[in-house]
């Protein structure tokens, strides 16, 4: 792709599926819409890819629902860090198949739905013993010791130490736990948040990000406005157009979906 033409465009680096057998799949020609999910009421990313397969893929492997996913993509043009989603060493895990049917000349067409591989690490881990510090600290150990994350953590300091006793649960509950009770070091605000994005995991208040200076400005428009001129489009105000009208069906999550050219 030469450059940026519109909201929305994205480059495929990297998309790979690890089969249960140890097996990479390399499935970046047969992407056709992939979807994300980011929420502040969710504890993980998720999100997913609809493909077609000409060459049965799912035989080869074969997809069962277990595998994982290596998954890099960016924007174009844009040489940054914040415009790649790097999902390349912190994989993605493939939870469920659905939706497999025939297209015709073929080829199969079938949604695959990913989530972060935290998920199933906390699923299969139990916390026994008592845990003392600041909530913020035991938080930082779930995440780091317990779930093995390796993404930039983002946690704001609580205040007061405390000791928990564990009664055999897992990590996130723990969080959870937490997420309730913490109260903030600095602004002693108790409405604290657990979650992730393409940053990293987030444990912070309310406050904390209602302090954060703007980044961008979404706003509804007239269709046919975000063109600068006939047959050139304004790429700032298509996506600020296209956010809008996703915000007013759902406010309470972010959606980001982007298609394959």
């Amino acid at each position: 792709m030469a450059g940026l033409q519109k909201a929305g465009d994205f480059e495929i680096n990297s998309a790979k599926i690890i089969t249960s057998a140890g097996t990479e799949i390399d499935i970046s020609a047969s992407i056709i819409i992939i979807t994300f999910f980011e929420d502040t009421g969710m504890m993980a990313l998720s999100g997913n890819i609809l493909m077609f397969d000409s060459v049965n893929l799912a035989s080869i492997g074969p997809l069962i629902g277990q595998e994982y996913l290596k998954l890099k993509i960016r924007t174009p043009s844009f040489k940054d860090k914040s415009a790649i989603i790097d999902f390349t060493e912190n994989v993605f895990l493939i939870h469920s198949i659905q939706s497999r049917e025939n297209v015709g000349n073929n080829a199969q067409g079938y949604l695959l739905n990913f989530i972060s591989s935290e998920v199933v690490k906390n699923q299969r881990t139990k916390v026994s013993q008592t845990l003392k510090g600041s909530y913020s600290e035991i938080v930082k150990n779930m995440l780091v010791n317990y779930v093995d994350s390796k993404k930039d953590l983002y946690i704001e300091p609580t205040s007061g130490n405390k000791k928990i006793i564990s009664p055999n649960v897992r990590p996130f509950d723990v969080i959870t736990l937490a997420m309730k009770e913490a109260i903030s070091k600095q602004g002693k605000d108790p409405t604290y948040l657990f979650f992730e994005t393409f940053k990293g995991y987030h444990f912070r208040s309310l406050t904390s990000m209602y302090v954060q200076t703007p980044i961008f400005e979404f706003t509804t428009r007239v269709p046919g406005s975000f063109y600068e001129r006939p047959g050139i489009i304004d790429i700032l105000k298509d996506f600020k157009k296209q956010f809008a009208l996703l915000s007013c069906v759902e406010s309470s999550h972010r959606t980001s979906n982007v298609g394959l050219l």
